[in-house]
């Protein structure tokens, strides 16, 4: 079997210096207060750029709100003619029985949709651990199961075939590429009804700011328009972000 590569994940700013995410919950629980569009256009005010995943990334639950941390896994396809390696299905159920609280797995299958790479077993295994729900670049199986869990699972779409037999895993906590954009361990995740953003450590806290910035001009917006205020005087007074 093919040597499993595992990182911690940690990145470094531009003075070298490791960031470490200490008050994670607090993070989650200010994002969620937010839209994804709100982050998606405060990083274009701080100009990072490839922050939203492409549109094929969608929600296949009920549930569509979900923020937490980058967990990464990566899949290959099992060579040809080979006995199903069980020792492979132990690796990647790691993805979950690993995790920690604030966790959200994200797991690139490099768009692969002819077999599923989540189902209901690795919510049972996750959930109760506090991850915070899955990102498949390709397919997931068992929707109706999940939704009965409360649980949040975006993917390229459906597939009832098993991956094993099918794919290995090549890394876990490595950097992945789901949705056109690159994940590295650590990230944030929020995803809502319009997408998926990924904003990586350093800018977290930059981001947040800019998008609650964004929320209160929004809201002060919608006030003003329910009260029939005309837009093109509201626009002198604080134009739309």
């Amino acid at each position: 079997m093919e040597m499993i590569i595992v990182s911690t994940g940690g990145r470094k700013n531009n003075d070298g210096e490791m960031n470490l995410t200490n008050n994670r919950q607090q993070i989650i629980d200010r994002t969620l207060k937010l839209y994804v569009a709100a982050l998606s256009d405060a990083a274009d005010e701080i100009g990072l750029n490839t922050v939203c995943m492409d549109r094929g990334i969608v929600p296949l639950t009920k549930k569509k709100r979900m923020a937490g941390f980058a967990r990464t896994g990566k899949l290959v396809r099992s060579p040809p003619n080979r006995p199903y390696d069980e020792k492979q299905l132990d690796v990647f159920m790691s993805l979950g029985t690993e995790a920690v609280d604030g966790d959200l797995l994200v797991i690139d299958t490099a768009g692969a949709t002819d077999c599923s790479a989540w189902g209901q077993v690795l919510t049972r295994i996750g959930k109760p651990l506090g991850v915070r729900g899955a990102i498949i670049e390709g397919t997931s199986r068992d929707i109706d199961d999940i939704d009965k869990m409360d649980f949040v699972v975006f993917a390229r779409g459906r597939h009832p075939g098993t991956m094993r037999g099918r794919y290995d895993m090549e890394s876990v906590q490595k950097p992945i590429v789901c949705g056109g954009v690159t994940i590295n361990p650590g990230d944030l995740i929020f995803a809502d009804g319009d997408g998926v953003v990924v904003i990586p450590p350093e800018h977290i806290e930059a981001v947040l700011k800019h998008a609650e910035g964004v929320v209160e001009t929004d809201e002060w917006w919608a006030n003003k328009l329910d009260e029939g205020k005309d837009p093109h005087d509201l626009h002198k007074e604080r134009p739309i972000p």
